[in-house]
């Protein structure tokens, strides 16, 4: 049977990894900050083809960003949910004698 300690332990720590995996996420999107993505942007930096090809590469991974950071927040509450079960599993282990 799992000791209360270790269980609020292993909640805390699952607690302090959804609050890393928040922070980062929710940093994400600043990395395009200032990042040419729509199509008069480029124009001074690309042209012709290298243009098309620099827009479809800027839109394809400014939405696989979107979707890591979707993906980090639902770990994130994913593991705030399971430090909940975790402190609710600990309460009902008895204190020791």
């Amino acid at each position: 049977m799992p000791v209360k300690h270790q269980l609020l332990r292993e909640a805390a720590e699952k607690e302090a990894l959804a609050s890393t995996f928040t922070t980062y996420a929710r940093t994400l999107a600043d990395a395009f900050d200032g990042i040419p993505s729509r199509p008069g942007d480029s124009e001074p930096f690309w042209k012709g083809p290298a243009a098309e090809r620099y827009l479809a590469t800027a839109v394809r991974l400014r939405r696989d960003m979107n979707e890591l950071e979707s993906s980090c927040l639902a770990t994130a509450e994913n593991l705030r949910r399971r430090a909940e079960q975790l402190r609710k599993e600990a309460a009902q282990v008895p204190d020791p004698a």
